[in-house]
């Protein structure tokens, strides 16, 4: 008998473990941005060095357009997510007075990592202070960033996000060089 309930007890593990799907951990630190001048100089408070971890930050996930999932920013700004493999997710970095940001992440394709942990991507996230243009809050509504499984990691679109940052930067130049934001 108890062969038998120790055949059952692996079989229902091994069942356990071999049903488990594939995840991405999403996770990093949610700072306040530091805006760079074209000529190089950045602008930074007088009275810090590096940039403030922010807290309070609502961290919000879709997929498929319906909102799955909220979580709160640590008081540290760390924020970590776990992502479910075979699904195309959005995540949105919001706080009061600041500028939302947005990230596709592509886990349709996502395999289990060589150790079956979670795969990781590491992610810092910079919200800027909110001005008032039309141009730049429209701007909250568009990814800033993409990412997606390919050859066992995850990679970043680098050339939109580039493309993402020059427009942020763009519209954004004369409000923060004139306020030294």
């Amino acid at each position: 008998m108890k062969k038998v309930i120790t055949f059952t007890l692996f079989l229902f593990i091994g069942l356990c473990l071999s049903a488990q799907t594939p995840q991405v951990l999403f996770y990093g630190y949610i700072e306040e941005g530091v805006f760079v001048d074209p000529t190089g100089d950045v602008k930074k408070s007088k009275r810090q060095k590096a940039p403030e971890k922010l807290k309070n930050v609502k961290v919000f996930v879709y997929k498929g357009g319906d909102l799955i999932n909220t979580v709160s920013a640590r008081e540290t700004g760390f924020y970590a997510l776990l992502l479910d493999a075979g699904s195309k997710y959005s995540v949105t970095f919001e706080k009061d007075g600041y500028f939302c940001k947005t990230f596709e992440i592509d886990c349709s394709d996502v395999k289990f990592h060589g150790t079956d942990a979670a795969m990781k991507c590491l992610t810092d996230v910079s919200l800027f202070k909110k001005v008032d243009d039309d141009s730049l809050l429209s701007l909250c509504k568009e990814p800033f960033a993409k990412c997606t499984y390919q050859d066992g990691e995850m990679v970043w679109d680098i050339e939109y996000t580039e493309k993402a940052k020059e427009k942020f930067y763009e519209l954004a130049q004369p409000y923060y060089m004139a306020q030294g934001k």
